[in-house]
């Protein structure tokens, strides 16, 4: 896996702070702008650019010959990201408030924070912290719509996980896995499907449970291949290509893998059968992974293919006139630079050379073939000493940032860090009102979480009715006179019981289902533990009399 976790904290400069007013108060408070009243939409797509920096919009602009990116035309502001523990964020933060409305703690997956050490966050209510935080998938499942998730990492990676799962350390792939197994949602397509499935290999389920079994017994249809996926008819599927992330745009096989526009068109596609409408999150994974590894080709594949993505979903929501599309970054990563005082075509032409990313030669360049694969792939021919002696090096450890030093030596394109960076990010948004969420929030730049309010804004979902019911305490099992215990008999799947007067009721963690008295009933939400704190759904409670 080529994901890195971040746990510390960057230290690159804000590079648009300049931009953001002198107390940096938060934007909005959930209040409305006097627009016209036909700013309500049916639709909504979020598109997620995991770690994509305006720089590296430039860069890819400038890969074009600075030729126009479809994003461009959208661009509508800047969006903050900090976390309620940390200037610089984390993907499982960041993408939690586009998910919940609520800035959480780094490293935590759509639950209150039990940490606050940043200024302008909500205090959180005794007895709340590390709650689970209903999401923007919550809300419109609950309303009638439609729900769709498209990424190119594995299905357990902080953002897919912040919109289906909640959980106290995004390192918790079995429980987050089982948790969008049971979500609800309708079309899930990306990578990841080892995670399903029990195994020997590192990323298999620890429990025995075969979740793809699960999945078909609730109606799913589950595809593992392209041509699957292009030939499937129902509205209600799952489709894993890769054990787990796919390949980047330049790497993939298009027989084999689908592209993350392909994806995006499918899922449009089905949830758009719905007449209450849908809301469908897209996330361009690896931006950030070519970040982190400092590779420039990876950044610019994967911006390209966001950028593809994002006209589908355009194009979609203009001829359907019903449809906002909204895409942020969780966070930037790499502090990639550009110094290139020389022309547009000189940098072309060494980009062009490049066939794939640092992560498509892994599995055919060594220490004898180097020389060779480099040149055949990237154009680097004629190594010097010092270049050759770098590659030997990064073969032991890691080869990315080799590739991106020498291709970006060439070209005046530098990273400043390995690690995310605390800059303010770039907002694209379309609406057919024009209604954009720097209208809503009345400010070109504005708060991640504001995004999520601008979502309920525009289609009418409300999740601020939904923190009071939609998960509360197992406490309450106990305030109604019922005993409640854990059946730990299975360490892995440990179930909730409650007793009372007669009544039996067994909740599954990680599951929305309740079994009273033997016969199983579907819930609202999860049951889920953080902390060893259970949170249930009211309708569960609801059932104990």
């Amino acid at each position: 896996m080529r994901k890195k976790l971040i746990t510390g904290i960057c230290t690159t400069a804000l590079s648009c702070s300049l931009l953001v007013g002198g107390n940096g108060v938060t934007y909005a408070s959930g209040t409305t702008t006097d627009a016209s009243s036909n700013k309500a939409v049916k639709n909504v797509i979020i598109f997620v650019t995991d770690g994509m920096s305006l720089s590296d919009v430039n860069l890819t602009r400038w890969y074009q010959g600075g030729q126009a990116l479809t994003m461009d035309k959208y661009f509508t502001g800047l969006v903050r990201t900090y976390s309620t523990d940390s200037i610089t964020t984390d993907s499982a933060a960041g993408a939690s408030a586009y998910a919940t409305g609520h800035k959480i703690r780094s490293e935590s997956v759509s639950i209150l924070p039990d940490k606050i050490t940043m200024p302008f966050v909500d205090a959180v209510k005794p007895g709340d912290a590390n709650k689970p935080l209903p999401t923007i998938m919550d809300a419109a499942r609950l309303a009638g719509k439609s729900t769709g998730s498209v990424f190119t990492c594995e299905l357990t990676d902080a953002t897919p996980a912040t919109f289906l799962s909640h959980a106290y350390s995004r390192d918790n792939a079995d429980s987050i896995s089982e948790q969008m197994v049971y979500s609800g949602v309708d079309v899930l397509l990306g990578g990841g499907s080892g995670y399903l499935v029990p195994g020997k290999e590192e990323v298999n389920r620890k429990d025995g449970e075969d979740l793809t079994k699960v999945l078909k017994s609730n109606g799913y249809e589950y595809v593992t291949d392209k041509a699957s996926l292009m030939k499937s008819t129902t509205n209600k599927i799952w489709g894993l290509f890769q054990p787990e992330a796919l390949d980047a745009d330049f790497d993939l096989n298009p027989k084999e893998q689908p592209s993350l526009a392909e994806m995006t068109k499918v899922a449009v596609d089905k949830l758009s059968q719905n007449e209450k409408g849908f809301v469908l999150m897209v996330e361009a994974s690896q931006i950030d992974w070519y970040g982190h590894d400092n590779d420039p080709v990876g950044i610019i594949s994967e911006t390209l293919a966001f950028d593809k993505a994002f006209k589908e979903a355009i194009d979609f929501a203009k001829k359907d006139g019903n449809t906002a599309v909204i895409s942020v970054s969780d966070h930037a990563t790499g502090g990639l630079n550009m110094t290139n005082y020389d022309s547009a075509k000189d940098l072309v032409s060494v980009f062009k050379n490049a066939k794939r990313t640092s992560y498509g030669i892994e599995g055919i360049i060594n220490e004898k073939n180097f020389k060779q694969v480099l040149a055949e792939n990237y154009g680097l021919s004629n190594l010097t000493k010092e270049e050759a002696d770098a590659v030997r090096e990064g073969l032991k450890d890691n080869l990315s940032p080799v590739i991106g030093k020498i291709i970006g030596d060439k070209i005046g394109v530098s990273f400043s860090t390995d690690d995310h960076t605390s800059e303010e990010i770039g907002l694209f948004a379309y609406h057919p009102a024009n209604f954009k969420p720097t209208d809503f929030a009345q400010s070109g730049v504005i708060q991640n979480t504001d995004v999520n309010k601008y979502i309920q804004n525009v289609t009418g979902l409300d999740l601020t009715s939904l923190e009071d019911t939609l998960f509360v305490s197992g406490q309450k099992f106990k305030d109604k006179g019922a005993t409640v215990t854990i059946d730990k008999t299975d360490k892995t799947n440990p179930v909730i019981l409650v007793k009372k007067a007669g009544q039996t009721l067994k909740l599954p963690i990680d599951k929305n289902i309740a079994i009273l008295d033997g016969k199983s009933i579907k819930l609202n939400a999860l049951t889920v533990m953080i902390e060893g704190k259970v949170w249930v759904s009211q309708d569960a409670v609801d059932l104990i009399e």
